[in-house]
């Protein structure tokens, strides 16, 4: 491993490590409806960081990383924009039905600071990710920690301290930190406009059309990912119908430790493959394949090494959280555990997908994968309770990254063939 990615892996780890750290001071600080009220601006924000994107996320990346980004920094002003007027009318629909039944139950400055929250996050999440795009790993990795780990270790001090007296507050610091984040990211981003000469460039009318191609283009991906986002969480909302809360409780602990190497690869690897494998596919002589390859193999390193120290230690983690270790914990914490390992192998033929540009092929394959996975998820939960669920979990992990390995291949094998077709004409 180089040292970028040694600094990002440790980056990562103390983030995680930071916000699981918060969920503990904060439930002994302030007692666990303010645990609740953090955990609904933490699922708020998750879906949000997906849906806001509206589809143009995947294929403004992907333009971004290419060996010329001129016209997608041009577009990432015009799309930022349009993100601001969607907050603000998102803002407006939930000021109108602030009075409404369905808000009642929540306080006006718990609803308004998961607002916040879901903004920022998105916003923060999207900024970042064109640094990364812009092939500036490093920088990208410390916005990355400091939207997601920083802002934690300070509120933990100020709780420790008692100078944060309530959730808002700790939402407060979330948001500002998202805030400050996104800003920065922007500046970056103005930095690489100038390098690249386009603060002064004319603003010729073909590009005006752009907005347009970046959703036409990135919508199929934004449906794949929707449905895959569900195909993660689908045998939990089964499970959430058909077993005991406590059981569902025990799933969800060890899904959450599991769903840490994950998140782990991601940050390290994945953000940074993605960019590298559209650069090479945009020069002439690039090697995706190598690149590929070792993308992989590094994922899956990094997630198999996480995953057998969560194992060695996983008595000791579920002492800690007054959770049994027995035999049936043990097997749904080790199937879920090949299961994120495989799904960080998806994550890197995923950002293999999106440098080929095979979003309808994708979207079209997870549409199947899902009607067929849900039925048999639902079998699987039901006869077999929280280790079916696991075992459903795994089954969809293992059909994704087949499903991603047989379409990357064959839609690279063909790109080749038809360069070598066309060189040899051209030779001829």
């Amino acid at each position: 491993m180089d040292m970028q990615l040694l600094i990002r892996l440790a980056l990562r780890i103390l983030a995680l490590a930071l916000k699981f750290a918060l969920t503990i001071v904060l439930a002994r600080s302030l007692g666990f409806a303010a645990v609740a009220g953090y955990g609904l601006a933490l699922a708020v924000s998750v879906v949000s960081s997906k849906i806001l994107g509206l589809g143009f996320s995947t294929e403004i990346n992907r333009r971004l990383s290419l060996s010329d980004p001129t016209d997608a920094i041009r577009e990432v002003g015009r799309l930022l924009l349009l993100y601001c007027v969607v907050y603000g009318a998102i803002a407006a629909v939930v000021a109108m039905l602030h009075g409404s039944s369905e808000f009642a139950r929540i306080r006006p400055t718990i609803l308004w600071g998961v607002v916040l929250v879901a903004f920022s996050e998105h916003a923060g999440l999207e900024t970042t990710s064109y640094v990364f795009s812009l092939h500036r790993p490093r920088a990208g990795a410390m916005l990355l920690f400091v939207r997601t780990g920083a802002w934690a270790g300070v509120a933990i001090i100020g709780l420790l301290v008692h100078a944060v007296r309530s959730v808002e507050v700790i939402f407060m610091l979330w948001w500002t930190t998202n805030v400050i984040t996104a800003i920065t990211a922007c500046w970056l981003i103005w930095r690489r406009s100038i390098e690249v000469g386009l603060v002064d460039a004319d603003q010729s009318p073909r590009n005006l059309r752009g907005g347009r191609s970046v959703w036409i283009d990135g919508m199929p991906f934004f449906v794949a990912t929707i449905m895959l986002s569900g195909l993660q969480y689908a045998e939990r909302f089964i499970a959430s119908g058909v077993m005991a809360a406590d059981a569902l409780g025990r799933y969800v602990f060890s899904w959450s430790i599991s769903n840490a190497i994950q998140t782990i690869a991601y940050a390290t690897i994945a953000v940074t493959a993605g960019p590298r494998l559209i650069r090479v596919l945009s020069v002439a002589d690039g090697d995706f394949w190598r690149t590929l390859r070792s993308s992989v193999r590094s994922s899956a390193c990094i997630t198999i090494i996480a995953a057998a120290a969560i194992l060695i230690v996983h008595k000791s983690i579920f002492r800690i959280a007054h959770e049994p270790a027995g035999g049936a914990e043990f097997m749904t914490l080790l199937t879920l555990l090949a299961s994120f390992v495989l799904r960080s192998i998806a994550d890197i033929y995923w950002c293999a997908a999106v440098a080929l540009r095979l979003g309808m092929r994708v979207a079209i394959a997870v549409s199947v994968v899902a009607s067929v996975s849900i039925p048999l998820e639902w079998l699987l939960v039901t006869r077999l309770g929280v280790v079916g669920a696991a075992l459903a979990h795994l089954m969809a992990s293992t059909v994704i990254v087949i499903l991603l390995i047989v379409l990357v291949m064959r839609a690279h094998t063909v790109t080749v063939v038809g360069i070598e077709n066309r060189s040899s004409l051209h030779v001829s």
